[in-house]
């Protein structure tokens, strides 16, 4: 998906980032965005490691106690009236007179209201209005975009409140994604669960799973599969797959087809990446599972994955699990460890082979 040209407001917001976190590189610099997430991770660093080992949550809570951001969520108007009499009537807060006309807008994922009665270490002097009332399952990724956006911008100023929405085409709003997924899935207290999975076998999505359990229970699937993608220490991938036509014609040539989330770094590497919108090969448990609505969990070779113009993926094993949620598939595929191309080595074995002490 291409990226729109930016605003003169998303410019002066870039501008207003690097000058915040005091950087040599500015927008367009291709060195911009690896130095706003890392002073970004910087900033952070000695607050979360103090948490550590904990979750994803503990994690969310512990930098909106440091950054004084509070989380509301909205579910209904029920709410939008409790945030009202909370904060317009009983803290005088102007802002929050336009919450019900912008949380009613289409696409608004969250509201990032800076109080201005608010004392400098109040615990609220920012709140973020999370929009849930289509689905709650974006709540942890939007805590974390929040929380990204405190850290990465100054504080407003003189504007009561800023509107998010989820803009994939957005330089900006991408940016603060980028930062949200390393905040999010932080390394030092995710890395260790994924390892610890991966010594005992393949990655599938029970897997996914259990991490999503262990680490942000209210976190999305798609969010959780991804960040387990990217850390899994052998080359792995990530894919949605769903009914569709061609991008240019969506109403002809329709068959199951791939939009890619991720590969890790020996995935790209190895050439373990996918053309968006290419067609699953008919051979593939993704197809398996599209069609019988099952979980599957085999091997497969992707020389068998190609395109109508005659392009063709690696020649490469791997280990596709695949299960079908509502009208679409979620894949990881990833090269499994060498005990499991035979199908005939025990956990046990399998263990010692990946790790000898």
């Amino acid at each position: 998906m291409a990226r729109r040209k930016p605003t003169y407001e998303d410019l002066l917001r870039l501008d207003g980032i690097a000058k915040h976190l005091k950087l040599k590189s500015r927008y367009p610099d291709e060195r911009f965005t690896g130095d706003v997430i890392n002073a970004c991770l910087a900033r952070v660093q000695p607050v979360v490691d103090k948490l550590l080992p904990c979750t994803g949550e503990r994690i969310a809570r512990g930098l909106g106690d440091h950054l004084c951001l509070t989380f509301e969520e909205v579910y209904g108007p029920q709410d939008v009236k409790a945030l009202e009499n909370r904060y317009l009537k009983g803290k005088k807060e102007i802002g929050f007179a336009q919450l019900r006309g912008e949380i009613a807008r289409p696409g608004v994922d969250a509201l990032l209201f800076e109080r201005m009665h608010a004392a400098e270490r109040d615990r609220d002097r920012w709140v973020a209005v999370l929009n849930l009332q289509d689905s709650n399952h974006k709540a942890y990724w939007n805590r974390f975009h929040e929380i990204s956006h405190r850290i990465a911008e100054p504080p407003q100023g003189v504007l009561p409140f800023r509107r998010h929405q989820f803009e994939a085409t957005n330089p900006l709003e991408s940016l603060i994604d980028l930062i949200a997924a390393e905040i999010a899935f932080y390394g030092p207290a995710f890395q260790p669960l994924v390892e610890r999975a991966a010594e005992k076998g393949e990655l599938d999505l029970n897997v996914v799973e259990l991490l999503r359990a262990q680490y942000a229970p209210s976190a999305s699937f798609l969010s959780v599969m991804k960040a387990a993608v990217r850390y899994w220490p052998r080359p792995a991938a990530a894919l949605v797959a769903e009914h569709r036509g061609r991008k240019n014609s969506p109403n002809s040539d329709k068959a199951l087809r791939v939009t890619p989330h991720g590969a890790n770094e020996r995935a790209r590497a190895l050439g373990l990446v996918f053309f968006p919108n290419m067609r699953v090969s008919m051979h593939s448990p993704i197809t398996l599972a599209f069609e019988h609505g099952l979980d599957q969990d085999e091997l497969e070779n992707l020389g068998a994955w190609g395109t109508s113009d005659g392009k063709k993926l690696a020649t490469v094993d791997v280990y596709t699990s695949a299960r079908r949620i509502g009208s679409r598939v979620y894949a990881v595929m990833s090269i499994p460890c060498t005990e499991f191309r035979s199908k005939q080595a025990g956990t046990a074995r399998v263990r010692r082979v990946l790790s000898p002490n």
